[in-house]
């Protein structure tokens, strides 16, 4: 289980240091596409609002050419106005009207047809369109209103132009020019064609004298949306435009892209936690013993030594042999013996602590390091150990009594290994040759009594 837990974090290490550079450099891919994508759509909207701007430019100049007229001849006839009326809406489509409204009052209009409600209106008492001839009389100026839209559901842009005549010793207002746009026409020559370009307009305009009116989608101007400026005679478009698909800022989950770096990343994570578990499992053969996986003898050597050197306690060192192992051999075949050193090592990784060192020294000689003890506590400890591997093992229906010889020695200095193997193999041999002769003198059978079933 540790070796898996291991292996995955080593994994998901690696997966994580690809995916961070990867995907950073993912970002940077997908923030160049959008800046280009809002590259591309402010050329376009610029192109839209150029061609906007030069259309009302010269329709709205229209009120300049009549105030011109006005103001050098006053008394011009209605049907020369007519002709330069005719001319002008004839020229230019967008121009829906002209008219000229002496004293605030529309006396004439062209064309004539679907406008004659409008012959005889005083503009000054209109309280939507007062204060845009106020302005443009304070300032001498044309003043720009619109998009309005009118009783009859169609959108227009009004440009007026107050017409000043001098007199004698002064110079009074006359009236003023009047020249109205047809929005709907401004919007389907200049936007409808660039529709195919897949994006969604709006138009807003904010006035000082009446609420803001707006064109179009609204929303767009809450989506990061590009933005230019519409100039018209003291008032101002805002014109704002995005792709109808929204911004490639960021690519979905569901990115063919997106997909295919996922997938790479967790084939990169499989193999990484393949190898890592792989190079654990090998690293713990070479280190333990393939048949009792406690350590083997150069890996327990090397772990003494490290502990010895870095330990400021006393430490307790333990050999384990069996007495006649060869028996258990030659009586019940290698098979059980293997199975018997296979228990013997589960015993002992129950019976001691966590952190105490087991090693497989050959044969059927087991060593034991037991950290921070003293003399009493180590002296238990063989006891323990001698307690739980001479427990019976019943293999096979044959019932075996283990019985081993152990030496131990308490360690206060580091000393060579070597040295300390010869000690506790003296003192293990003394435990051994006291068992024989006990035995001996008891005159006790070491026959392996058989349990048929």
């Amino acid at each position: 289980m540790k070796k898996w837990a291991i292996s995955f974090l080593i994994a998901a290490l690696a997966a994580l240091l690809l995916y961070i550079p990867v995907n950073d450099l993912h970002i940077e891919y997908n923030n160049q596409l959008y800046e280009e994508q809002r590259a591309d759509a402010s050329e376009h909207l610029n192109m839209i609002r150029d061609d906007i701007q030069a259309r009302l430019d010269s329709s709205l100049f229209y009120a300049d050419f009549f105030e011109m007229i006005v103001s050098q001849d006053p008394d011009i006839s209605e049907s020369e106005l007519r002709e330069y009326g005719a001319f002008i809406v004839g020229r230019n489509p967008l121009v829906d009207s002209i008219s000229l409204a002496k004293d605030g009052i529309i006396h004439f209009v062209y064309p004539l047809e679907g406008n004659e409600e409008s012959l005889g209106y005083n503009l000054l008492e209109d309280p939507d369109r007062k204060l845009y001839l106020e302005e443009a009389i304070d300032k001498r100026k044309a003043v720009a209103q619109g998009p309005v839209k009118t009783i009859q559901g169609g959108r227009k842009i009004f440009n007026r132009k107050p017409v000043f005549i001098e007199k004698i010793s002064t110079e009074e207002v006359w009236g003023f020019a009047n020249v109205i746009i047809d929005f709907d026409n401004l919007v389907e020559a200049s936007l409808l064609p660039n529709q195919s370009h897949a994006f969604d307009y709006a138009i807003k305009v904010e006035s000082k004298w009446v609420e803001s009116t707006s064109w179009g989608d609204e929303s767009v101007f809450e989506e990061d949306a590009v933005t230019a400026s519409i100039l018209l005679p003291e008032n101002e478009w805002t014109i704002a435009l995005i792709p109808s698909n929204g911004w490639n800022r960021t690519h979905t989950i569901h990115s063919v892209e997106t997909i295919v770096f996922y997938f790479f990343i967790l084939i990169i994570f499989i193999l990484v936690m393949f190898f890592v578990l792989q190079y654990l499992k090998k690293r713990e053969l070479s280190r333990t013993d393939a048949l009792t996986r406690l350590l083997n003898k150069k890996t327990f050597e090397v772990s003494v030594k490290r502990v010895l050197k870095r330990s400021s306690r006393n430490n307790g060192l333990l050999l384990i042999d069996f007495n006649d192992f060869k028996r258990i051999n030659d009586t019940h075949g290698h098979l059980v013996g293997d199975q018997v050193l296979t228990i013997t090592a589960e015993r002992l990784m129950h019976c001691l602590k966590k952190g105490d060192l087991i090693g497989r020294i050959g044969g059927d000689e087991m060593m034991i390091l037991v950290k921070d003890i003293d003399a009493a506590t180590l002296e238990s400890i063989k006891e323990r150990v001698i307690r739980h591997i001479e427990k019976p093992i019943v293999l096979n229906k044959h019932m075996i009594n283990p019985s081993i010889s152990v030496g131990q020695t308490l360690v206060s200095q580091w000393l060579p290994f070597d040295h300390l193997y010869d000690i506790v193999d003296k003192k293990m041999y003394r435990d051994k040759t006291v068992k024989k002769s006990r035995k001996a003198q008891l005159s006790i059978s070491f026959d392996l009594p058989d349990l048929e079933s």
